[in-house]
């Protein structure tokens, strides 16, 4: 038997029921996962979202989004995209030739909709997030 899985209302909005989608959360399922990051583009833009998966019951997994961030080469021209996720991003990371923008999560669907005007993003890969992008997608607030 299959899960069942449960998208949040916000998720429900992403539209992600794609065969991609569902084969990723059925393998951090059989993984023992509680985050997926799922990694795809839109547009000329890479972007990543970071999902929680709790279970409900046996075989039924409710589905969350914990945060979002879009990856771009360094040498991008700042246009009406870029200077959004600048205005919306609650942490931006350079990391080697790419520079991270994670959105904050309140302006997480009306940023991903901006950026993916045609509705829906290629989701092309999934892995575990890493420890450093769940601190940025966190709903904490940190002060050095």
């Amino acid at each position: 038997m299959s899960p069942f899985y449960v998208f949040s209302e916000k998720l429900e909005k992403l539209n992600l029921k794609s065969l991609v989608v569902l084969t990723a959360l059925d393998s951090a399922i059989g993984l023992g996962w509680d985050y997926l990051k799922l990694c795809g583009h839109c547009e000329n833009l890479e972007l990543c979202l970071i999902l929680s998966v709790s279970p409900l019951s046996p075989q039924n997994y409710l589905v969350n989004i914990v945060g979002l961030y879009v990856s771009v080469d360094e040498n991008t021209q700042i246009d009406q995209k870029i200077t959004l996720l600048f205005k919306h991003a609650n942490y931006i990371v350079k990391q080697g030739r790419k520079v991270l923008f994670y959105v904050k999560r309140e302006r997480l669907i009306g940023v991903y909709y901006t950026l993916c005007s045609s509705g829906e993003a290629n989701w092309t890969n999934y892995e575990y997030p890493s420890s450093e992008e769940l601190e940025y997608v966190s709903e904490e607030e940190h002060y050095d």
